[in-house]
């Protein structure tokens, strides 16, 4: 079965005289008539579910569907994205170690590394993971990989099979965020990673109307990770931005455009190998003439809005100077190529000739 098709029916098993759409199970906590069958079910020997902060049915049929589709064994759905990080990393390095993460890490990672993870005796390592030597010199001593599949907001790729072999050879698992790329393009798991995990509010979501994580990798591992989940109460287009980065390339005022499969990007190469299927439904480009000309450019727009978040089925565009990366120094953004012009798009599922029209106009004299 196809990824799409996979995608419809992942996560909930249809019995005769069931319903067809998964009911919504609206309690707190679950009634039983024996303390032995009661113990059973809290020490996970059998199926079932005890308290709602623990688990309950439709988290646990989210946690399935996303397994089910990343090829891992188990899941765990959480409050947030960064709930789901925060739990994986932790049950991967379950004491303070070392973890070599990218230069150009999700904004919202840093800052969970900075103020929660590094005053309580972790240390993190980064590096360009495109320079493999770099990534192979600083894992030495490890005791964590952490990497996105496609990063936020520059979408540059990084290479996980290799990625995946060195930390194989030190015995270092591997956490892989594959937000922006879902398991219908790219399934970290069959390339090396221990672990994956997925802001559900963007594209698995894909409505702009909810805040859910999940993690999916081992038994094991995800066992461990919703106990620290129930402990911590954190339980819960790619054609489309082709083409427009392609448009957006020639457009006035652009000095530059991020998208991997562009000709000519230095990515080009990887991304085709890595995500034969499509880089994604996300670009970023760098607009000339700083925050004024990205205000302009918000004033401009027509049928694409300003939003912080992303994956929706609108087209939507960020700043990621006063959003996803505000909490870094104007050095620190600069170091990873994201400047006062650069912005992120996240292309919509509206027709395509509209999305390219609307930001030609509002980038126009």
């Amino acid at each position: 079965m196809k990824p799409g098709s996979r995608a419809v029916h992942a996560g909930y098993r249809k019995a005769a005289r069931a319903p067809l759409s998964p009911p919504i199970v609206q309690t707190s906590v679950y009634v039983y008539d024996s303390l032995e069958d009661y113990d059973a079910v809290a020490r996970g020997e059998i199926p079932g579910h005890y308290y709602a902060r623990t688990s309950n049915e439709n988290v646990a049929m989210l946690a399935e569907a996303v397994a089910e589709l990343e090829g891992a064994e188990a899941g765990v759905a959480t409050s947030s994205g960064m709930a789901a990080i925060a739990v994986a990393i932790t049950a991967l390095a379950p004491r303070p170690c070392p973890i070599v993460a990218p230069l150009d890490l999700y904004g919202g990672t840093w800052v969970l590394f900075r103020q929660e993870l590094e005053p309580i005796g972790y240390s993190v390592r980064t590096v360009d993971f495109r320079d493999l030597d770099a990534v192979a010199g600083a894992i030495e001593g490890a005791g964590l990989v952490v990497c996105e599949t496609i990063t936020n907001p520059l979408v540059r790729i990084a290479d996980l099979e290799a990625i995946g072999r060195l930390a194989a050879e030190r015995g270092l698992p591997v956490l892989v965020d594959n937000t922006f790329a879902t398991p219908v393009l790219c399934r970290p798991l069959e390339l090396g990673a221990s672990m994956v995990v997925h802001s559900a509010t963007k594209y698995i979501g894909g409505h702009s109307d909810l805040t859910a994580g999940v993690a999916v990798g081992s038994r094991e591992q995800v066992r461990a990770a919703a106990q620290r989940a129930s402990r911590l109460g954190t339980t819960l287009g790619p054609f489309e931005a082709w083409q427009l980065a392609e448009a957006l390339m020639e457009a006035p005022g652009v000095s530059g455009v991020h998208y991997p499969t562009l000709p000519g990007s230095a990515q080009e190469e990887l991304a085709r190998r890595l995500l034969p299927d499509g880089a994604g439904g996300m670009l970023a480009v760098q607009l000339d003439g700083g925050r004024a000309a990205v205000q302009r450019l918000l004033d401009r727009l027509g049928m694409v809005t300003f939003a912080a978040s992303l994956a929706g089925v609108e087209t939507t565009i960020s700043h990621p100077e006063v959003t996803s990366h505000r909490y870094l120094t104007p050095e620190e953004r600069a170091g990873l190529g994201i400047h006062p012009g650069t912005v992120r798009i996240s292309a919509g599922i509206e027709e395509a000739e509209d999305i390219v029209e609307d930001f030609l106009q509002a980038l126009g004299d």
